[in-house]
């Protein structure tokens, strides 16, 4: 729910949120770690504005209560960018019978309460999503949040957003026309050109994706350039805000085993039946999953998540090497 605040709007919470625990995740998450560098009163952020892509800068601030305060620059449309934002922090669905989940299970009700009012933080936009998803590729995080800023300084855009100058990611038509960013090669820069093409094709529009739904929407990714299965599920999930769908995530399942005491590779029927007492919210409870396994709270995930990957994935191929004769 919004309320009209001239150029500023507030979004009430339905159920419980903590815009603390928000926060941290912002700190923390590589995308939009940069986001928080100047500070947290209030928190600056840009973001590609759906439909049109034009750099949105906005401004959020707690009421004091768990409503945010959300100014806006940058586009007249405040509306669409308002729920963009709302999107962002999984405010744009009622939250009441989230806590229930962990009445149904107490080990999950333990979670819940070791990190209270927390919802899943999404990407921005499935387009930044997707750029990001190439730059990341086969590299840390920390390496592709330093290019990620270099292509905002060398190609963005710079907003105004409550005082201080803030880089906008940039939109599809200026990424078409980079040709180059320090540390990044070639083949990505064209995967890049990919992304823009897709979102100007309108492939990577949010009520499109949500129209196809939780098999076609993802499927229908594959056709950008360097985009498989997983980064096509997780910006499906994680950028279009999918509340009630449980990602096949190696490390919120392996958290999800570690929970139950099922190890780090529950079978799908137990993650079936384990997950259903988590409807209407399986996309919350996974992001909450992960980001306990991250903080510790759950015992034998956190530093090993490279190792549940890769046993994930399962044995590199083998390569064949054609003998000389």
């Amino acid at each position: 729910m919004t309320a009209t605040l001239g150029s500023t709007r507030r979004i009430a919470p339905r159920g419980p949120f903590s815009w603390a625990a928000s926060l941290d995740v912002v700190e923390n998450f590589g995308p939009t770690r940069r986001i928080a560098a100047s500070g947290s009163d209030p928190l600056r952020m840009t973001f590609a504005l759906d439909g049109t892509f034009e750099p949105v800068g906005v401004a959020v601030r707690p009421t004091g209560g768990d409503e945010l305060d959300v100014e806006v620059s940058g586009t007249r449309d405040v509306d669409r960018a308002v729920r963009q934002v709302a999107r962002i922090f999984s405010l744009d669905h009622d939250g009441t019978g989230f806590e229930a989940l962990g009445e149904r299970d107490p080990a999950f009700g333990a979670l819940q309460r070791a990190l209270p009012g927390l919802r899943p933080v999404c990407f921005t936009s499935p387009y930044e999503c997707a750029a990001w998803a190439v730059m990341s590729q086969r590299i840390s995080m920390r390496q592709a949040a330093v290019i990620q800023d270099r292509l905002i300084a060398d190609h963005g855009e710079r907003l105004t957003v409550a005082g201080q100058e803030v880089g906008a990611f940039p939109a599809p038509d200026r990424l078409l026309a980079v040709s180059a960013v320090r540390s990044l090669p070639a083949e990505k820069i064209e995967r890049l050109h990919g992304v823009a093409r897709a979102a100007l094709d309108g492939i990577l529009d949010v009520d499109r994706l949500r129209a196809l739904g939780d098999v076609e929407g993802p499927k229908s990714l594959l056709a950008i350039r360097g985009i498989g299965p997983f980064w096509a599920s997780g910006f499906y999930l994680r950028a279009c805000g999918i509340v009630d769908r449980f990602a096949d995530e190696p490390i919120a399942i392996a958290a999800l085993g570690a929970l139950h005491g099922l190890g780090d590779r529950p079978s799908p029927s137990d993650i079936d039946a384990l997950t259903d007492s988590f409807r209407p919210y399986r996309m919350w409870a996974c992001f909450l999953l992960r980001v306990a396994a991250s903080r510790g709270l759950i015992p034998g995930i956190s530093g090993r998540e490279m190792r549940i990957r890769e046993a994930a994935a399962g044995p590199p191929p083998v390569r064949r090497v054609r003998s000389a004769g």
